[in-house]
């Protein structure tokens, strides 16, 4: 520190004022990056949420895709290799969606193959059997999707996707097996477009940590932590983990990491943002503040300089004066002085004093409010409770949100601000907080607008001595995030086209009314329905006429169930319905006979009236070891018995009498 007095104080006051003015910049940035890294982290989430659902249409409409076209061998009854060659050169909708695809025998032999130029050039003689999707596919005669593996021809990584082809006893005939190349720019393309920002990506990797899908294609096929470990998100999204989290990248680099699991394939769906890119703006205005206050500081500094010596010029004077009469230079008499000699300028001293404290509370108000004024225009509610749980602090927001104005609110109990239910509520919080525990719930209320949703967290301030003092309050509004999950979720479980049940809503219903039907004894039934002939109605009015037909279809069968009963569309034309808590048979095949009446009404298309017919298989399950796939295969025999019946009929099968040949 400089020796001069005057020096000192122009250097403290430029350090004082650069710390007050950079301490409470940074402080407010701080907060704000603090609830930005949870806010962003759950748009991550939430954004995955919606990929998930868009992978999962991408694959399913490749399965459906073989699935037509398995349809169409089934229907036109080709036998030969030259016929089944001619059929797959004919279907170009192959080349557009798929790497290679061909037709596989039962004993594994390729029977008919589509695949690029390079890859025809020499005879390649493959036989599938032993491989798992494969054998898988026959044994559990569905569609398989594999997990990635290296093309034995191409050898590109690639994904196997395969549809049975059934011949008219419903056994399989043939296999249509296709690959789509992992390292094709439009494999999932448009993923891209999902990243989270501007340094951030998306990836796709299996359970076992295997790369699917990654910006980086030379990555594809690769373990995760082939280049080097894993970072600790990446390693219990492997484990099991779904969220968002924050932490380091394999690099070192700090990032939100989110994580969603893909239904379909069990696949982790990934996000990485790096924190870098995700705050550069609060970054950037970090570096501003800090100039700025560094410049506030130099010239509160100059201007102290100056104030100074004016200031302390009588002293100056009084203090030469005093040497001087040290070095008997004057006389003493030069102390004899009147009231407006040296006393008074000390006075007038004095007075700059408490002018200059009157200026530095001036200052301290005007760091105030604008404290006050940031904290009532954020929004969110902040207020600060003391341990007679009453309010000491609570900013503008409070008021807005809750209708208690801080006058009311200032200094008084919850209980006696927001009322005793809602005190209750919040008491048993409030004890966690004080106990030193960092506490966070949620709760709603009614407005007048609708229900609102909050999120409250409870930060204790913990003193010297380690006793509580008091407790911050930090209260977020999530009614938006709480209705897009609540969407993402109801758009995840509804078939786009009928707006009813889809599959995966069918599956999570179906073995829980199977267990209920176990442990309350009551049976339950399964129903398995199509439109007899759909495809020629497909095929002779057209796809738009179809997905007419579809809807009303489904619409019927809602208006003909009970409000316990969940119709589902698996695919196509292909429809289910659970029937839970039975009393017998008879009731079941009284509903599916009133369906079946329902649904001889012609339907009033666009292109006029039709008659449309439709056959019920119905599987009647009161107890046993069946699993959902063995009921649903049960459905699915009586359904042919129906349609061997002539159609246009119930044929209904007890599942327990046929478990064994179902098992």
């Amino acid at each position: 520190m400089p020796a001069s007095l005057k020096a000192r104080m122009s250097v403290v006051v430029f350090l004082l004022v650069l710390g007050a003015v950079a301490l409470l910049a940074l402080a407010t940035l701080a907060l704000a990056e603090r609830d930005m890294r949870a806010v962003t982290g759950q748009q991550q989430f939430v954004s995955l949420a919606s990929a998930a659902v868009f992978i999962d249409e991408e694959l399913a409409a490749k399965r459906n895709v073989l699935r037509v076209l398995a349809d169409s061998i089934a229907a036109l009854d080709i036998d030969d290799q030259p016929g089944l060659q001619r059929f797959l050169n004919a279907q170009t909708i192959l080349s557009k969606e798929f790497f290679t695809a061909g037709l596989v025998g039962l004993d594994g032999t390729l029977l008919a193959s589509l695949a690029p130029a390079r890859l025809r050039a020499g005879s390649v003689k493959l036989n599938l059997r032993g491989r798992a999707y494969f054998d898988q596919t026959l044994a559990q005669k569905r569609s398989i999707i594999s997990e990635p593996l290296q093309g034995s021809v191409s050898g590109m990584p690639v994904v196997v996707v395969t549809q049975p082809v059934f011949d008219a006893r419903g056994q399989i005939r043939y296999v249509l097996a296709a690959s789509v190349n992992l390292r094709q720019p439009d494999f999932l393309g448009r993923l891209s477009s999902l990243r989270p920002g501007v340094g951030g990506h998306l990836y796709i990797m299996t359970a076992d940590g295997i790369v699917v899908e990654h910006p980086d294609k030379s990555l594809i096929m690769q373990h995760i932590a082939a280049l080097c470990p894993p970072s600790i998100p990446t390693s219990n999204a492997i484990k099991g983990f779904e969220g968002w989290m924050t932490g380091k990248t394999s690099k070192g680099e700090d990032a939100l990491f989110a994580y969603r699991r893909i239904a379909s394939t069990n696949w982790i769906l990934a996000s990485v943002y790096p924190t870098s890119a995700a705050f550069a703006p609060l970054h950037a205005i970090r570096s501003k503040v800090l100039v700025a206050a560094l410049c506030m500081a130099a010239v509160a500094g100059l201007l102290g300089w100056r104030v100074v010596l004016r200031l302390l010029h009588p002293l100056e004077r009084l203090r030469r004066q005093v040497h001087g009469i040290r070095r008997d230079r004057v006389g003493i008499e030069v102390l004899q002085i009147g009231r407006r000699d040296e006393i008074g300028d000390l006075s007038r001293d004095f007075y700059s004093l408490v002018a200059e404290r009157e200026s530095a509370q001036a200052q301290t108000r005007a760091s105030e409010r604008r404290l006050k004024l940031l904290t009532d225009h954020v929004p969110v509610v902040i207020v600060y409770i003391d341990r007679e749980h009453r309010y000491q602090f609570m900013n503008a927001t409070f008021e807005k949100w809750f209708g208690v104005s801080i006058a009311e609110g200032m200094m008084n109990s919850i209980r006696d601000v927001l009322g005793e239910a809602a005190y209750a509520m919040r008491e048993q919080h409030l004890r966690r907080a004080f106990a030193g525990e960092e506490v966070e719930y949620e709760f709603t209320t009614d407005a007048a607008d609708g229900c609102r949703s909050f999120q409250t967290n409870y930060i204790p301030d913990v003193a010297e001595d380690g006793q509580v003092a008091g407790v911050y309050g930090l209260i977020h509004e999530i009614t938006k995030v709480k209705a897009v999950h609540s969407a993402l979720q109801f758009a995840a479980a509804t078939d786009v086209l009928t707006g009813i049940a889809n599959r995966r809503r069918f599956d999570e219903q179906l073995a829980l009314s199977m267990q209920r039907a176990r442990e309350t004894g009551e049976p339950m039934a399964l129903a398995y329905l199509d439109i007899d002939r759909f495809k020629g109605i497909n095929d002779s009015l057209g796809h738009a006429a179809g997905d007419e037909v579809l809807k009303e279809f489904a619409a019927r069968l809602v208006r003909k169930v009970r409000a316990s009963d969940l119709p589902a569309r698996l695919a196509g034309d292909e429809f289910v319905i659970i029937f839970d808590a039975v009393t017998s048979a008879a009731e079941v095949q009284q509903i599916g006979r009133k369906i079946i009446e329902a649904i001889r009404v012609p339907f009033r298309l666009s292109q006029g009236e039709l008659l449309v017919t439709t056959s019920i298989g119905i599987a009647l399950f009161r107890h046993g070891e069946l699993v959902p796939e063995q009921l649903l295969a049960v459905a699915d025999q009586a359904l042919y018995q129906a349609k061997d019946q002539g159609r246009d009929t119930v044929a209904l099968i007890e599942a327990d009498a046929t478990a064994g040949r179902t098992a």
